[in-house]
């Protein structure tokens, strides 16, 4: 990784009580630390929290961490600043794997506690780079293939329209993976990528029985920048304009990007209008484990995790369903959000658990309706009225803000719950000058 250091007062001596000798692996700690997060697409908003926990267990409490469009901003208490690229931090998805992404929580909450000093976790961190994936190229594409059965039962297809899913998601997601190694070619791909699925779902989803607005969905969910979207509100949300409008930025060009390669080929083939497949009702429950399943295979995470991580994608999806029955798509995204985050932090406890930011995710994909979106941008390109589209993309913009308040809500709300459970006892003094000891009775 290329570093790149701005200082805006270099030549200022440091305080006359900091210790520079003892904090140097403190600080390249915090800045490298820092990088690492941003890699992984961590919001920037939970990037400032956790640093500042991180500094003060490292003894310099007066450094600040700010995400940025292109890397990371790192304030000292001696006036300096220094910058550093970060590989992916715009783009939100995140440049780490699954698997490095829980070692760098693990380490983080390690240094945050006082069990972990500086240069240990300065070795930790260069191990966790050079850490390669979990599994082979076989496994991550059955990986593909079970992330768009997954998601197929997910939207209650016909039987044949899960194999189609399938299908169709194993080769997309293996063409990605080849793609992203080209900066051109993983910026055409989404559009390429939209337009082949498109014509592929317009010719056979009809002679399955299956709508092809929906049949088109399920390949192509891997490529939704779900975590990007909500991440970017939440940022904004948050007050971290600058990374929350990158982000979003990013995220909107590639929904744009798909949404254009989905509209153009249903512009060229036009869907039929009838279908006669029977719609697998009970599949969306079921869906959640092979979507879990097909998560932990692509992100390289261990398949240990898949019971924490179906807790968390249960609670959630049982939420929003319920939410959603009960007041719609908008309350049922909040609902989500709120839960999301209680249940990411209720079992990422249990044994082989995700920690929660990796535990985010995943979920993230379950809930965030980016899929209503490219529906609607699908539903754009065929004859008839056109309210139905633009109210499904209106509506998918409306739940991905109300996800990511839910989410900012919940995170606040447990920070203030646990700075007051943590808070110290008032001290009290009585007529006498005893200090610190409650009043005696007489």
């Amino acid at each position: 990784m290329r570093f790149r250091a701005r200082r805006g007062a270099a030549d200022r001596a440091p305080a006359p009580h900091q210790k520079t000798e003892v904090s140097k692996d403190a600080l390249e700690f915090i800045e490298r630390a820092s990088v690492a997060q941003a890699d992984a697409g961590v919001p920037s908003f939970h990037v400032t929290q956790r640093m500042q926990k991180v500094a003060d267990a490292l003894g310099v409490p007066g450094t600040r961490v700010y995400t940025m469009p292109a890397g990371v901003l790192v304030h000292h208490a001696d006036g300096t600043t220094a910058f550093f690229d970060a590989d992916n931090s715009t783009a939100g998805t995140g440049s780490l794997r699954m698997d490095q992404l829980q070692t760098l929580q693990s380490l983080l909450d390690s240094v945050a506690a006082g069990r972990t000093g500086a240069a240990e976790g300065l070795r930790r961190l260069t191990a966790m780079r050079d850490t390669p994936p979990l599994y082979g190229t076989a496994a991550t594409l059955a990986g593909h293939a079970l992330f768009g059965l997954g998601f197929g039962m997910l939207l209650k297809a016909t039987w044949w329209g899960l194999v189609l899913a399938a299908a169709l998601a194993l080769i997309v997601g293996g063409l990605d993976n080849l793609v992203s190694r080209s900066r051109a070619g993983a910026a055409l791909f989404p559009a390429v990528a939209a337009f082949a699925v498109t014509a592929v779902a317009a010719v056979a989803a009809p002679r399955i029985g299956m709508n092809p607005a929906l049949a088109m969905i399920a390949p192509l969910v891997s490529l939704l920048p779900a975590a990007a979207m909500t991440y970017a509100v939440i940022d904004l949300s948050a007050g971290q304009a600058i990374s929350g409008a990158a982000r979003l930025a990013v995220s909107v060009q590639r929904m744009v990007l798909l949404a254009f390669g989905a509209y153009a080929a249903s512009r060229l083939i036009p869907n039929a209008s009838t279908y006669g497949g029977t719609a697998l009702t009970w599949a969306p429950w079921l869906g959640v484990t092979v979507f879990c399943a097909g998560c932990l295979l692509t992100q390289s995470a261990p398949l240990r995790s898949l019971p924490a991580l179906m807790l968390v994608a249960y609670s959630t999806f049982t939420v929003q369903f319920f939410a959603t029955d009960l007041g719609g798509p908008i309350l049922g995204g909040f609902a989500a959000g709120v839960a999301t985050v209680i249940a990411a932090a209720a079992f990422d406890r249990l044994p082989d658990a995700l920690p929660s930011y990796a535990a985010f995710v995943p979920v993230l994909w379950i809930v965030v309706p980016g899929a209503l979106g490219l529906q609607g941008a699908v539903e754009l390109g065929e004859p008839g009225d056109h309210l139905n589209a633009v109210t499904e993309i209106g509506i998918a913009g409306m739940v991905i803000v109300a996800l990511a308040v839910g989410i900012l809500f919940a995170t606040l709300t447990t920070d203030i719950i646990r700075t007051l459970l943590h808070r110290p006892p008032i001290l009290t003094t009585d007529p006498h000058g005893d200090a610190g000891q409650p009043p005696q009775e007489h």
